[in-house]
């Protein structure tokens, strides 16, 4: 691994200030609701679980870790949990990375296409040490192994260091952002178009190389679309952009900030959300009155180039209310976000969140669970998903039984 180039260590470095815009009322579980589904043993199963998980139709659970898997490499891990009897749970390792041509250390989530094949990205490893993007294909038949492809080596100029969950379109190519490289060295949001021949190889195009000017810098998190094709992305300057893409007959994307935070936010590297009426959510690893970060609403301009409104939902006390969400939201039908803090809580080890809207505007804050560092786990990674009966499944990236990470799930 290239040391200092680290994701966490980059969010968690930023200096940021934010004004004061609104602060809503907390309230504290009254008892958690939490249990470790897996806890990361660090040899072969895996260690570190930064990025979140997902789930197929039978209630199966899949992610990475960016460590752990084998003694000679330990470049991470593909595996999936099965729910089994008694409650239990068993991790079966997909696939362990080897550090070569295949790549190494995945720290972002995994996506299904509807084969049942699996794509995600490495950090480092490939031709270059600058990272792939992978397929792996699901066992045919079954009960036989899982098959990993490289779908593209990144070189540096195309982007370095992936930092962001792949999102399909609807013709069935791959986007995300890369956090450095590309023709400035800021950073990239590229396309990898599918083969038009089955078997045939995918093609990389770099939609957007970042300079750091009015662009920002250092894209962030994985990118969503809206009805229209158009992408949206953030970057850790404080910038939230949109890809436009071409118009027929074009071959040219364009992208456009559409809010520019006042200061450096160091948004979070999970991303944005969408909501109603075109309304985006997302949150800022650090700011607020307290410098713990915050929850925003981004709001569409009524008017045809008009601006975006920018409200802050949410303002993290640090402490007991938690600190530093540097992970995406997710929303249920009600329009509850929940989310997690990297730390805080009464031991400082992260939380797992809740935000309600209130009939006046403002937001309360649950604290669904106060990780304590042992067997519950601490830090936790990524992302929530939502399981059946709204249950939310989780990773932390330390505690466990020997401080390799966890897997869990908490009731709402």
């Amino acid at each position: 691994m290239k040391g200092n180039e680290s994701p966490l260590t980059f969010a968690s470095s930023l200096a940021i200030f934010a004004a004061i815009l609104m602060f809503a009322g907390t309230a504290m579980a009254a008892g958690s609701t939490e249990r470790v589904l897996y806890r990361f043993k660090g040899g072969n199963d895996g260690s570190a679980p930064f990025a979140g998980l997902i789930a197929d139709n039978a209630g199966n659970l899949y992610g990475t870790t960016a460590d752990g898997g084998g003694e000679t490499c330990g470049c991470g891990t593909i595996f999936e949990l099965s729910p089994a009897s008694g409650g239990r749970w068993t991790e079966t390792v997909l696939y362990r990375f080897t550090g070569g041509s295949d790549g190494a250390f995945p720290e972002t989530g995994l996506i299904f296409d509807t084969a049942g094949n699996l794509y995600g990205t490495t950090i480092y490893g490939g031709s270059s040490d600058d990272g792939t993007v992978f397929q792996l294909m699901a066992p045919a038949p079954l009960g036989s192994a899982w098959t990993l492809n490289v779908l593209h080596n990144f070189i540096g100029h195309d982007g370095k260091l992936s930092m962001g969950t792949l999102v399909f379109d609807k013709a069935g190519n791959l986007y995300g952002p890369m956090l450095f490289g590309g023709v400035f060295g800021g950073g990239t949001v590229f396309q990898l178009a599918a083969p038009t021949v089955q078997g045939g190889a995918w093609t990389l195009n770099v939609l957007h190389s970042f300079k750091g000017v009015n662009d920002g810098i250092d894209p962030v998190g994985a990118l969503i679309f809206d009805k229209k094709g158009v992408l949206y992305g953030t970057t850790h300057d404080g910038t939230v952009f949109k890809e436009v893409p071409p118009a027929p007959g074009h071959t040219t994307w364009t992208l456009r900030v559409i809010y520019r935070f006042n200061s450096v936010l160091g948004l979070s590297a999970g991303g944005l959300i969408a909501g109603k009426k075109g309304v985006l959510y997302g949150a800022t690893a650090q700011g607020g009155s307290a410098n713990g970060g915050t929850v925003f609403q981004l709001t569409p301009p009524v008017t045809r180039g008009g601006a975006w409104t920018e409200t802050t939902l949410y303002e993290f006390a640090g402490g007991s209310d938690g600190e530093y969400p540097l992970n995406a939201l997710i929303a249920d039908k009600a329009g509850n976000l929940y989310g997690t803090t990297a730390s805080g809580g009464a031991p400082g080890l992260g939380t797992v969140f809740k935000l309600t809207p209130t009939q006046h505007g403002a937001w309360t804050k649950t604290t669904l669970h106060q990780f304590t560092g042992g067997s519950d786990g601490s830090s936790p990674g990524a992302s929530l998903i939502f399981g059946r009966q709204g249950v939310l499944y989780g990773t932390t990236v330390h505690g466990g039984s020997s401080d390799n990470g966890t897997v869990f799930k908490v009731a709402p």
